[in-house]
């Protein structure tokens, strides 16, 4: 069914049937209450009035959502397939409240295990040179290091007064049974609708703080998690959001820091772990490394009968190298 000229759902010809938009949004409200309104209305804070004149700035930079099998089977990106797909995705969807849709493809797409400053610095430039001309942003890229990608643009967009989304998928656009045109039409939608002046990422059903979530499981569509911080809102029948997990309006001016110093170690601790080359490198004073971040134990517990750690603390301390500890658990 679709809405008939009155509002109202009503059959149609099968041929005209799409994929289904969101219909309403659910408010959680502090105090329990739920406030409930369609796509496209206008809400108190949450749902920004979404039409064609709503403008998304797409930034694709490759991923496995526009993969399609090369001629031995394997998947491999295809330059202006997705972009095509998504104009008629778009097209297909006049009726709904979806926003004019403008889609920035990279004439490299990168493969997300490349991903790293480099490529982080051209998508918040290009979300800088267009912050004026548009309502949302949303990033289609990798799964593998999206996680990573995300929540490093949360910290290099400063005061952002508008909602940045990255999404993907787990199985190419082209398949019968992927997660791509799910994902996509979600992050759209989102991107444009929710007062949520943050980067955010979308996958599945869930809308997540970037800054706060991981990529726990690589053979499920439901592939993010965020272990300690409940997702921003929930997608089903509804759209549920958590409006007390959302950020205030920010009033500074917004700006990109795109310097970023990457001499940084991570050291996950295991069980006869050699711990001389944590001393080695504390020691070292020619190292160029300026931080060692250290999974531990637990809630962050180390070995205390291991001299040789003990000394390499102490080393790092007099050297002037920053350890940050941290857990290996996920909650």
């Amino acid at each position: 069914m679709k809405p008939d000229a009155s509002g109202a759902l009503a059959p149609v010809d099968p041929a005209q049937i799409g994929y289904a938009g969101m219909g309403q949004v659910v408010v959680k409200k502090n105090e329990g209450g739920v406030d409930v309104h369609q796509m496209g209305e206008m809400s108190q804070g949450i749902s920004k009035f979404v039409s064609k004149e709503t403008n998304l700035l797409i930034i694709y930079t490759g991923g496995t959502m526009g993969m399609k099998p090369d001629a031995s089977g394997a998947l491999a990106p295809v330059p202006g397939y997705l972009t095509e797909q998504i104009d008629l995705l778009v097209n297909s969807h006049q009726t709904d409240p979806m926003p004019t849709v403008t889609v920035k493809e990279y004439a490299d797409l990168i493969d997300s295990c490349d991903m790293g400053p480099a490529e982080w610095r051209l998508i918040a430039n290009d979300i800088f040179d267009n912050y004026e001309r548009y309502d949302g942003f949303l990033v289609i890229m990798g799964t593998d290091t999206m996680a990573y990608s995300a929540s490093a643009l949360s910290f290099m967009l400063e005061n952002l007064a508008k909602t940045v989304v990255f999404t993907g998928s787990q199985i190419p656009f082209c398949r019968t049974f992927s997660d791509a045109r799910r994902n996509l039409l979600f992050s759209m939608s989102l991107a444009c609708t929710l007062d949520i002046p943050e980067v955010c990422l979308f996958f599945d059903d869930k809308l997540f703080r970037a800054s706060r979530c991981r990529k726990a499981d690589s053979g499920n569509f439901d592939a993010f998690s965020s272990p300690n911080f409940q997702p921003l809102a929930t997608v089903g029948l509804t759209v549920e959001v958590n409006t007390s997990l959302l950020l205030p309006q920010p009033k500074g001016r917004f700006r990109v820091h795109l310097d970023m110093d990457t001499k940084i170690m991570v050291v996950k601790l295991v069980p006869s772990f050699d711990t001389t080359a944590i001393l080695r490198l504390a020691s070292n004073p020619e190292r160029e490394a300026k931080a060692l971040i250290l999974e531990l134990y637990g809630t962050g517990n180390a070995p205390r009968a291991d001299r040789t750690f003990v000394e390499a603390m102490e080393a790092a301390k007099a050297s002037g190298l920053v350890v940050m500890a941290t857990s290996q658990c996920a909650r």
